[in-house]
C-alpha cells in the first residue's frame, strides 16, 4: 500500500504549521524511514541546484538536472532516487493555503502548471530566468525564517514567484499522457469546484463521470487517499474558512449559505476539523493576519 504523507510529518523552523514550509531541501527534517515511493497531501516545489536525480512520477520518470524546478502535486505516487545527494531548496503548501486568499481558489485556473506534471515535469532554468526567480524565492525565504514571520505575506511571496514561473513556461498543448484515474479524478475535481454548495450526494458526482460510485470512490482513494464524501467536506471546510477570513456573513449566514440547514451540526463538524468553534476561528486567524 503507498503511504500518503501530510504536510506536519515534515518539519522545519520555517514553517506555518499544517499550511507552509519552506527550507533547504537537505535541511528539513523528514519522516523516520520514509517510505519511497509515497504519496502527499500537499504540493511541493523543488528548486535544485546540485542533482542528478531521477524521478519518477505516476509511472513516468524524468531527469533532475541543475538548476531546475520541479512540481509535485497532491496525490501523485513518485520516488526520488539518490535523494540523499540533492541540494536546494523545497516548498511545501496545502491546497487550502493559496485557497485562503482574497482571490481563493480560482487562483489555481492559473497555475495549472504545478498538476500538469506529464506536459511540464520540471523547468529548466535558462540564465536570464534565474536571477529574478532567485530573487522571489530568495524574499520568500527571509520572510519563512523570521521568528514573527506573516502568513499573509508568504502567501503574496509565494504567489508572485508562482506567477513569474508561469509567465516562463512554454505554452503545450494539453498532455493527453494521464491514466484513467488521474484523469476521472481531475473532472471530478472541476465537478466539485462547480457544484460543492448544492450537490454533496456521491451518486450525482458519479452519474456525471459516468461511473459507478464505488468506482468513483476508489479512484479517490488511489489517487488521493481520501473517500468522495472526505473531499466533499474538505471543499465545504476551505470555503467555510474564506468566507469566515474574508467575508462579513455570520457564522449561521455561512452556515446557510454552504448548505446546512443545522446551525450546530455545521459548527460541530468545523471544530472537530480544525479544533476551533467557526467564531473562534474567525478571531484567531483575522489577529494572525493583522
Amino acid at each position: 500500500m503507498i503511504v500518503t504523507y501530510q504536510l506536519g510529518d515534515f518539519h522545519s523552523p520555517c514553517a506555518i504549521p499544517g499550511q507552509f514550509i519552506m527550507d533547504r531541501f537537505e535541511n528539513i527534517g523528514r519522516p523516520i524511514n520514509m517510505a519511497w515511493p509515497h504519496k502527499h497531501d500537499f504540493y511541493e516545489i523543488l528548486w535544485l541546484e546540485k542533482g542528478p536525480s531521477l524521478h519518477t512520477i505516476d509511472h513516468h520518470s524524468f531527469e533532475l538536472s541543475f538548476d531546475s524546478i520541479f512540481f509535485i502535486a497532491p496525490g501523485q505516487i513518485h520516488e526520488l532516487e539518490h535523494e540523499g545527494n540533492l541540494r536546494g531548496y523545497s516548498i511545501m503548501f496545502s491546497p487550502g493555503f493559496l485557497a485562503l486568499s482574497d482571490a481563493g481558489h480560482e487562483l489555481f485556473s492559473g497555475l495549472s502548471f504545478m498538476e500538469d506534471t506529464y506536459a511540464h515535469p520540471a523547468l529548466k532554468l535558462l540564465s536570464k530566468d534565474k536571477e529574478e526567480l532567485f530573487n522571489s524565492l530568495n524574499s520568500l525565504h527571509a520572510e519563512a525564517a523570521r521568528m514573527d514571520r506573516s502568513a499573509n505575506i508568504i502567501r503574496h511571496l509565494l504567489l508572485a514567484f508562482l506567477f513569474q514561473i508561469k509567465r516562463i513556461i512554454p505554452e503545450k498543448p494539453q498532455s493527453v499522457k494521464d491514466n484513467f484515474q488521474v484523469i476521472t479524478f481531475k473532472k471530478f475535481k472541476v465537478l466539485l469546484e462547480r457544484h460543492f454548495k448544492q450537490e454533496t450526494r456521491l451518486p450525482f458526482y458519479a452519474d456525471a463521470l459516468f461511473i459507478t460510485t464505488a468506482q468513483l470512490n476508489e479512484v479517490l482513494k488511489n489517487v488521493a487517499g481520501k473517500t468522495v464524501g472526505e473531499s466533499i467536506r474538505e471543499r465545504l471546510l476551505l470555503e467555510a474558512k474564506r468566507m469566515l477570513l474574508h467575508g462579513h456573513l455570520s457564522v449561521g449566514q455561512i452556515a446557510a449559505e454552504l448548505g446546512f440547514t443545522d446551525f450546530s451540526y455545521f459548527s460541530r463538524q468545523f471544530k472537530k476539523q480544525e479544533g476551533l468553534s467557526p467564531a473562534a476561528f474567525r478571531k484567531t486567524k483575522q489577529l494572525m493576519l493583522h
